[in-house]
């Protein structure tokens, strides 16, 4: 039984000592606290270390894709652009009560109480709201 404790004991420290970042909390002589992944300096206190997983690589980053060759030279006149995106009414709606909201906080935030604020904030959630 000895030898088992034994042998769990010794895996863990091994475990935690082992290879890989680790966080180190140092204590100077002075009193001050630092973290740091790197041995504590001579004569600091090293309170503890804790293994830490090391972060992914980062993905790699696909080569862009060639640009579409041009035709040729697109007229002023021309029916290929796009017509201008029209706004999204319930998108303006929510954009508006939160900028009138917002002003009256500004202009107000000392003397609008709980349920002023309550009110307010009502407000722009029935604006925001999906269906309605």
């Amino acid at each position: 039984m000895s030898r088992t404790l034994l042998l769990v004991a010794a895996l863990t420290l091994a475990g935690a000592t082992g290879p890989g970042p680790h966080l180190r909390k140092c204590v100077s002589p002075a009193g001050a606290v630092s973290y740091q992944d790197q041995p504590c300096a001579p004569g600091a206190d090293e309170a503890w270390v804790q293994p830490v997983k090391a972060l992914p690589p980062p993905a790699p980053v696909a080569a862009a894709a060639p640009a579409p060759a041009v035709a040729g030279p697109v007229r002023a006149g021309s029916r290929a652009q796009a017509p201008p995106a029209r706004p999204d009414p319930r998108r303006a709606r929510c954009d508006r009560a939160r900028r009138e909201a917002d002003e009256l906080r500004d202009r107000q935030w000392n003397r609008l109480g709980f349920k002023e604020r309550s009110e307010l904030d009502a407000r722009v959630a029935r604006a925001c709201a999906r269906d309605g």
